[in-house]
């Protein structure tokens, strides 16, 4: 799977050498049998987004997908929440957006989503809760910022969010992947 992935991006640097512009477009590559989606930040309501290293792409905000040998259906959602900045520092606004993952199971899971303008970065989303309460997703001092409630982790996963936690991304010093970090008032972050 790794092998793919260098491969995915070898390929998604050289696009990206090619073109006459910085920001790669959509174009689709192909190897064995998975697919990969190459997407500008424009659209995230039709991007392919990276979670635990398969491809999941949102049609129109949304992806419905049965799971093999269950009669469950794995959802995910495009919520109203968007924010743009330049969060790799080269001249042009990159998006983050939040989307969930309802497995027909318990829990809804928030991932904070990230597009960058020129060479994307493969694992571009974060898992930064289940069943939480999302409040707000900002740019500020160079960094994407999503607040949201959450529990203690002693309180049941049943109970009401109530904690305000802020789950920060920025780049790395090369530009390469995303650091995340998340600070609270309550010691949950560490």
């Amino acid at each position: 799977m790794k092998t793919k992935y260098v491969f995915l991006s070898v390929a998604t640097l050289i696009l990206a050498a090619c073109g006459s512009s910085t920001e790669v477009t959509s174009s689709e590559t192909q190897t064995e049998n998975s697919q990969a989606v190459v997407q500008a930040a424009q659209d995230p309501a039709n991007a392919g987004y990276y979670i635990d290293g398969i491809l999941y792409t949102l049609i129109n905000g949304e992806l419905e997908q049965p799971i093999e040998e269950t009669n469950l259906v794995n959802k995910f959602k495009l919520l109203d929440f968007k924010a743009t900045g330049d969060l790799n520092k080269d001249g042009t606004d990159d998006v983050a957006v939040v989307i969930t993952n309802d497995t027909g199971e318990s829990g809804t899971f928030y991932y904070l989503s990230i597009f960058t303008s020129g060479t994307p970065v493969v694992e571009n989303t974060y898992n930064f809760g289940d069943r939480v309460i999302v409040k707000d997703l900002t740019f500020a001092d160079g960094k994407f910022q999503v607040s949201y409630l959450d529990r203690t982790p002693d309180q049941d996963i049943s109970s009401e969010p109530s904690v305000e936690i802020t789950t920060i991304a920025e780049m790395d010093e090369e530009n390469s992947s995303f650091v995340f970090s998340c600070v609270d008032n309550a010691g949950i972050c560490f």
